[in-house]
């Protein structure tokens, strides 16, 4: 009797047959998350992460008093308001997996507000990623706004709704700060972490 010459794949065997970039990452995939390594890019004083908006009445340093975890935070200051509202856009461009769903984790807390009665200051946590035609479009956005300072950090954690696009191979971490005519404002950002929570790509049939 000749053999059957077709034998299914077994469980234990069957990971070895899937292409590597069918499969998500395991563990944090963004750049200096802690803060902890510095810039050398002037007004950047972090590794990874760039200043892609700023206006001159606000400045991003490096704070080791008030910290989450490790020794240093990334603190959002305002000086004197020279525009209405003062804005500084702190983001990353981070290398993911298509098809991959990520989590998005970060801690913050607002250290100084000495206006309360302003315009509440706000912070928008964003997962963004470009088209083609590099039109920006948000996988997550996570808005906070302060009525008083924090007398502690507070942790935040989101899962995107949907995966990252089959033909899009990297995503934007980023954090905006809107604070409106209040000079003395100072608000810490800490431990930020993106983390794919699928375990394979849904752009590969598996």
């Amino acid at each position: 009797m000749a053999k059957n010459k077709d034998k299914a794949v077994s469980s234990k065997n069957k990971d070895r047959c899937i292409p590597p970039v069918c499969f998500c990452e395991t563990g944090e995939v963004l750049v200096n998350g802690g803060f902890e390594t510095p810039g050398v890019v002037p007004f950047v004083p972090f590794a990874g992460w760039d200043v892609f908006a700023r206006t001159l009445d606000i400045e991003l340093v490096r704070d080791t008093q008030n910290v989450f975890e490790g020794n240093v935070a990334a603190s959002v200051r305002t000086g004197v308001p020279l525009v209405p509202t003062s804005i500084l856009v702190l983001r990353q461009y981070v290398d993911v997996t298509p098809g991959c769903l990520y989590q998005l984790q970060f801690a913050e807390r607002l250290v100084s507000f000495p206006e309360p009665d302003s315009i509440l200051p706000l912070l928008v946590a964003s997962l963004i990623y470009l088209d083609r035609s590099l039109n920006e479009y948000e996988l997550i956005s996570i808005p906070i706004l302060k009525s008083e300072q924090d007398a502690e950090f507070n942790v935040h954690q989101h899962v995107a709704e949907l995966a990252v696009p089959c033909e899009v191979p990297a995503i934007i971490v980023q954090f905006s700060f809107y604070i409106t005519n209040a000079p003395g404002t100072v608000w810490n950002l800490d431990a930020v972490s993106l983390q794919a929570v699928s375990p394979a790509s849904a752009c590969c049939c598996i």
